[in-house]
């Protein structure tokens, strides 16, 4: 079938909206038409050549939609399904999967290279994250689109797909914020602001969100924060009110200064989980004394998300108004306008910018 996807055609090119060729779904995939898909800081990593994706390429990874059709054998999904795409393949095979991580599934790429069902002018279009969700229509494996029910929004549920969980699962999952602790996170952007509704809803009694924009601090505070701090006062602050240091730390920046940060802000036996995506070749520094104290630092791949239970989930918490989506959308655009909707989020908004189909 014809569908409209936005090609970027070079590293640091615009986007552009042609026409492309999609195929039919195969055994165990199913086509989804999108219906929203949030603009992700890894889809401008992507475009500024910091990931490994062949050009062309759609990008996109961050979407929901409706299933519109089912290849053979596939078995947990049917047509007119909502469905949430999930970057994790979760194959089931691997030894990740075998150990209940799906979120570490080895089947993770950032790069189909030119494989799979999009063409373009006869040639392979290569899909960001094996999604390519800047696209009217995407065909992917069952298990990659994980079906909701419920009154939400297209616009709030894409983002449960990256920033969402990839924050919220942070907090709770990763570093597991218990009640009554306290929390400090670094960085406000959309997976930022999920961090600090994930340690609000698991009981975290002071959450401190740090960032140096005005904007995104009054966002956290909206959503959950108990005080929010520019990164020059933060060290001072957070150390004098917890009385030399919080419980946990959630990186959500992907700098390693920012990474050394969150491990200074932890008392002894505290816990630095690492969000944010660094540069490549970046390094970490820590003094490893301060590991004798039982300081730790932790990576989290996607909240450590098992999205065929978690993704359901967090809808539940959207529909009992625990959960602020609302909050995260900065502002929608539609497909025609998504060179716009990357602009306006290279200005760092307080929440993302969704592009609407």
């Amino acid at each position: 079938m014809k569908t409209r996807a936005a090609i970027i055609e070079r590293r640091g090119g615009v986007l552009r909206i042609e026409e492309v060729d999609l195929a039919e779904p195969r055994r165990g995939e199913v086509r989804v038409k999108v219906e929203a898909c949030g603009i992700c800081r890894s889809d401008l990593h992507a475009i500024d050549g910091g990931e490994d994706v062949v050009f062309p390429a759609v990008l996109g990874h961050e979407a929901a939609g409706v299933v519109d059709g089912c290849g053979a054998e596939v078995e947990r999904l049917k047509v007119g399904d909502r469905v949430i795409l999930s970057w994790t393949p979760a194959c089931g095979q691997c030894p990740s999967c075998v150990r209940a991580q799906p979120q570490l599934c080895a089947g993770i790429t950032m790069s189909t290279g030119g494989a799979g069902p999009l063409t373009w002018n006869g040639k392979g279009v290569d899909r960001f994250m094996a999604l390519g969700a800047f696209s009217e229509y995407t065909v992917v494996p069952e298990t990659m689109a994980i079906a909701i029910e419920g009154e939400i929004p297209a616009t709030h549920a894409c983002l449960i797909g990256c920033a969402v969980m990839t924050g919220y699962g942070a907090a709770t999952k990763t570093a597991q914020v218990h009640r009554g602790e306290t929390v400090v996170v670094i960085g406000c952007g959309g997976v930022g602001l999920a961090a600090v509704q994930g340690a609000r809803i698991a009981g975290a009694s002071r959450i401190f969100a740090v960032d140096p924009i005005d904007t995104r601090r009054e966002m956290a505070l909206a959503v959950g924060a108990t005080d929010a701090l520019a990164p020059s006062d933060a060290m001072e602050v957070i150390g004098t009110i917890t009385n030399g240091g919080a419980d946990v730390a959630v990186e959500c920046v992907g700098r390693s200064e920012t990474m050394q940060d969150a491990f200074a802000l932890v008392r002894p036996g505290g816990r630095a989980v690492v969000v944010g995506l660094p540069e490549l070749g970046d390094r970490l520094e820590i003094e490893p004394v301060l590991l004798l104290f039982e300081k730790s630092i932790k990576g989290s791949m996607y909240g450590s998300a098992d999205p065929l239970r978690d993704f359901p989930a967090l809808v539940s918490l959207y529909e009992e108004r625990q959960l602020d989506l609302g909050a995260l959308v900065a502002g929608t655009r539609p497909l025609s306008e998504i060179n716009e909707g990357i602009a306006e989020t290279r200005q760092c908004p307080a929440g993302r910018v969704v592009v609407t189909f």
